[in-house]
C-alpha cells in the first residue's frame, strides 16, 4: 500500500508529465511542422519574411498589450518577492551581457548570444508551468515581476541587437529614440499602464485584440521551425551551447541560490525557479530577423534550450522539493 508521501510524489510527477504532454508537446509539434513545410518548399522565404513583419508589428503587440492590460500590477501584494524576483531577472540578464565578450569573439554574434542566454519564454513556458504547479494563485504572484520584466526585456533586446549590429563607435543612447518607437515596446508600455490603472477595455475591442493575438504563437512557431538548421547541432557550437547552458542551468542555479539566501522559500522560490529556467523565447528569432541578429543561431538556441529545459525543469523541481525548499 502506498504511503501518503509516495502518493504525493506520484501526484507531483503526474503534474509534470501532464504539463509536458499538454503544453510542450503541441509547441514542439507545430515547430516541427514549420520545419517540414519549409523543407518541402511549402513555406517560402517571402511568406516567412511577411509573417515575421505581421507578428512583430501587429500580432505580438496585441498579445502583449491585452495580456498586460488584463493583469493587476499592484506591488502591495508581495513587495519583497517582487523586489527580489525582478532584481534577479534583470541582474542575470545583464550578467549575460557582461559575459558575452568572454564567450563570443565575433562582435556581430554577441547580440543574439545575449538574447539566447537571457530572454526566457515567460509568457508561454514560464506562466504555463507556474499554472500547472501552483494554479491561479501562482499565476497571480508570477504576474507581478513578469509585467515589469517584459517591458525591460523588450527594450533591452532591441537595444542590444541594434548596438551589436553597428560598429560599436556610437553610444547606446543613439538607439533609444528608435527603440521607443518600436511597436512591441509601445504595446507593453501601454498595456502595463492600462493594467496598472485598471482601465476597462470594451468587449468588442478586447475580442478583436484576442483574435489578432491568436496569430502570434502559431506564426512564431512556424518561423522558428522553418529557421532550424540541424547541421549546427552536429558540430561544436560554443556560442549556441554556452547560451543554452547559461539560460537553462546557470540562471536558475544562481537565481535560486541568491533568492534562498534572501529568505525566499515555498511557492515564491518555486516561481522564481520556473521563470528563470524557462527556455529561450521563440520571439527572439523574430527579433533577430528584424534587428540584424543571426537568425539561424537564434532558432537553434530556441531548439537546444527547449530540449534541455524539459530535463532541467523536472530535475530542478524534484531537487527543490526533496530539499524542502518549495
Amino acid at each position: 500500500m502506498a504511503t501518503p508521501a509516495a502518493l504525493e510524489s506520484m501526484a507531483g510527477q503526474s503534474v509534470v508529465g501532464d504539463f509536458i504532454l499538454a503544453t510542450l508537446l503541441p509547441i514542439y509539434l507545430i515547430t516541427a511542422l514549420g520545419y517540414v513545410l519549409r523543407s518541402r518548399g511549402v513555406l517560402s522565404t517571402e511568406f516567412l519574411r511577411d509573417s515575421s513583419r505581421l507578428v512583430f508589428n501587429f500580432a505580438a503587440p496585441a498579445t502583449l498589450f491585452f495580456a498586460l492590460a488584463g493583469s493587476a500590477k499592484s506591488i502591495v501584494i508581495a513587495p519583497y518577492f517582487l523586489l527580489v524576483s525582478i532584481s534577479l531577472l534583470i541582474g542575470l540578464t545583464l550578467l549575460c551581457w557582461a559575459l558575452a565578450p568572454l564567450v563570443v569573439k565575433q562582435r556581430s554574434l554577441r547580440g543574439v548570444f545575449v538574447q539566447g542566454g537571457s530572454r526566457g519564454n515567460l509568457l508561454v513556458s514560464g506562466l504555463a508551468f507556474t499554472h500547472g504547479i501552483y494554479g491561479m494563485e501562482g499565476i497571480a504572484l508570477a504576474s507581478l515581476p513578469l509585467g515589469i520584466y517584459i517591458i525591460f526585456n523588450n527594450i533591452y533586446s532591441v537595444a542590444i541587437l541594434k548596438y551589436y549590429e553597428g560598429d560599436g563607435d556610437e553610444p547606446m543612447a543613439k538607439y533609444w529614440k528608435e527603440v521607443l518607437k518600436n511597436p512591441v515596446i509601445v504595446a507593453v508600455l501601454a498595456g502595463a499602464f492600462f493594467g496598472w490603472m485598471q482601465v476597462k477595455i470594451p468587449d468588442g475591442v478586447q475580442n478583436t485584440g484576442n483574435l489578432l493575438g491568436q496569430l502570434t504563437v502559431p506564426l512564431i512557431l512556424f518561423n522558428v521551425g522553418a529557421s532550424f538548421d540541424f547541421k549546427l547541432l552536429r558540430s561544436p557550437n560554443i556560442i549556441g551551447w554556452s547560451a543554452t547552458v547559461y539560460k537553462c542551468i546557470m540562471m536558475p542555479i544562481i537565481g535560486v541560490t541568491i533568492a534562498s539566501a534572501f529568505g525566499i522559500h515555498g511557492m515564491e522560490l518555486g516561481i522564481i525557479f520556473l521563470l528563470l529556467s524557462s527556455p529561450t523565447s521563440s520571439i527572439s528569432v523574430i527579433f533577430a530577423q528584424m534587428f540584424g541578429g543571426h537568425q539561424g543561431q537564434a532558432a537553434n538556441m530556441v531548439l537546444t534550450s527547449s530540449l534541455l529545459s524539459v530535463l532541467t525543469v523536472v530535475v530542478g523541481l524534484a531537487y527543490l522539493q526533496a530539499m524542502g525548499m518549495i
